[in-house]
């Protein structure tokens, strides 16, 4: 995720701002330039970038931000539509008349605009089921009627036919830790979620019914294996005693598709973590040949080896930082050569659909 600076006073703005702190201009993302825009109202009560747009363009704010304050990406003028691109994925939200339920709400599309934000950056296809009912993407953000966690309670963040659900306790962080200690789990968040549930979509439409499906099942297992069984065997047993040999993450053991998710989600945060150090001017360098790395666009790099090269040695930067700190490690995984050759994949899946 890139840093952005207010075009008005050049303080340093954030992807979830809506004003400039300093000068207090309002900003809006406008994604189709992956963009935070310093804006300014014109007579027609409409908005542009204070510098102008390179198109001439003008825009609205979403519905959500007039209403909730709960967004920051913009419309285009010429647009009918009153939610973003982002909010118009909304397929059922939390009842916004209980006032908890809000800023847990606001939390996760947060969480779904950074997704967002690397699905687009990424060149993949985003369409919502409203233009495309059959083939489209969409998110449910409902509150359980239980308050404590179970596996078999009613709203389970999970993936189904382009429907992607996530529980609003997720939100709430003393909750969502209590969830990662029961489940074992070294990392839990509400952005990887909604990672690895896109992972379970893309998979539909960039490898299943595709000639992928033969490399896919090299690598991640067969995904005809049945899933309930599988999952109740985890859940029961626990994950394979070899996982960490083959697997990112214990889950991933659980069944095909779940490994699939899993590399998926990590994927995406090894991209996004990337350009976050290279747009902050950290300098990534090897300790033993002393080697720095130029920086690249982590979104466009051409081969997943660009990538590892420079992640792994800021991991385990990031990592010596917290052990230094009292805390435990930032980055708790260890990447196998199986995993490696799985990231690979994914890599280059994603980059040919990019470019078909």
């Amino acid at each position: 995720m890139k840093s952005f600076k207010c075009q008005v006073c050049d303080q340093l703005t954030f992807f979830e701002n809506l004003s400039c702190v300093r000068c207090q201009h309002d900003l809006g993302y406008i994604p189709e330039d992956h963009n935070l825009a310093t804006l300014d109202q014109n007579d027609e009560q409409l908005w542009q970038p204070v510098d102008g747009h390179p198109r001439g363009l003008t825009f609205k704010k979403c519905k959500n931000t007039l209403d909730w304050h709960a967004c920051n990406w913009l419309i285009p003028a010429t647009s009918s539509d009153i939610y973003c691109r982002s909010c118009a994925l909304n397929n059922t939200i939390p009842d916004l008349s209980v006032t908890e339920n809000i800023p847990l709400w606001i939390k996760l599309e947060q969480g779904k605009r950074r997704l967002l934000y690397s699905l687009l950056r990424l060149g993949l296809p985003v369409v919502g089921k409203g233009i495309d009912q059959k083939h489209g993407l969409a998110f449910n953000f409902l509150k359980d009627l239980k308050d404590d966690f179970q596996e078999t309670q009613r709203v389970m963040t999970g993936h189904s036919a382009g429907l992607i659900t996530l529980n609003l306790a997720e939100a709430d962080d003393a909750e969502r830790e209590k969830r990662r200690l029961n489940m074992n789990e070294v990392y839990r968040s509400v952005l990887g979620h909604f990672r690895h549930e896109s992972g379970h979509y893309y998979w539909q439409h960039l490898i299943a019914d595709t000639q992928k499906i033969t490399g896919y099942r090299k690598l991640f297992g067969d995904e005809r294996e049945n899933y309930d069984k599988a999952m109740a065997n985890y859940y029961q047993v626990g994950a394979t005693p070899d996982w960490r040999e083959k697997h990112v993450t214990a889950y991933a053991s659980s069944h095909s598709w779940e490994d699939w998710a899993e590399t998926w989600a990590h994927y995406l945060n090894i991209v996004d973590s990337l350009e976050t150090a290279t747009d902050h001017g950290v300098i990534i360098t090897n300790n033993q040949s002393g080697q720095s790395f130029s920086p690249i666009d982590s979104y466009w790099a051409t081969s997943f080896d660009e990538l590892l090269e420079k992640w792994l040695p800021l991991t385990y930067a990031l990592n010596s930082i917290n052990r230094s700190s009292g805390q435990s490690d930032l980055y708790p995984f260890v990447l196998s050569r199986p995993v490696i050759e799985k990231l690979h994949y994914v890599h280059d899946v994603i980059r040919n659909a990019r470019f078909s």
